[in-house]
Formats: structure tokens, sequence, C-alpha cells
């Protein structure tokens, strides 16, 4: 294992792990406070925590997927098979 998929794979661990505990947390601040929902305590009247929280999921979804692809494409471009012509610019007169 290279040192960049060891740094890659701990950077997602990490986030990972914040992430849980970020979910943990706010679930029990929501047990905690029993907070009514009507359309003076919402923001813009209509955004709920289940709303922001399905947000939050999906961009984590979308942070690691365009990481990964970002990875193969900069860092590790042999797991890409390359289908491309090689004598694209190589003109023969």
């Amino acid at each position: 294992m290279s040192t960049t998929l060891i740094l890659f794979i701990t950077i997602h661990l990490v986030a990972l792990t914040y992430f849980f505990e970020h979910l943990r947390r706010v679930y029990i601040r929501s047990r905690e406070y029993e907070l009514k929902e009507d359309r003076f305590s919402l923001p813009f009247g209509f955004i709920r925590l289940r709303h922001v929280i399905a947000l939050y999921i999906f961009c984590y979804l979308l942070w690691v997927t365009g990481s990964i692809i970002l990875y193969r494409y900069f860092i590790d471009p042999s797991s890409i098979p390359s289908e491309a012509p090689t004598r694209l610019f190589n003109l023969e007169i």
C-alpha cells in the first residue's frame, strides 16, 4: 500500500467517525428538547430537522463518491482503463 492510499483511507475513516458522532449528537439533542414544529419555529416555515439530516447524509455520500473518483483519476490513474487513441496528435505527412 502506498502512503497516499493510507492517508486517503485514514481521512475517510476520520470523516466517517465525525459523521456518525455528529448524527448521534443531533439525535440525542432532538430527544432531549421537545421542539414544536410549526410555521413559527421552523426556518423558512418548511425546513424540518429530517430535511437537514437527509441533506447532510446526501452531501456526505456525494463527497465520498467524488473523492474516490478524483483519487482514481489523479492519484491512481492505472485503475482507469485508457482506451484513448495513442496516435491522436501524431500526424504523418
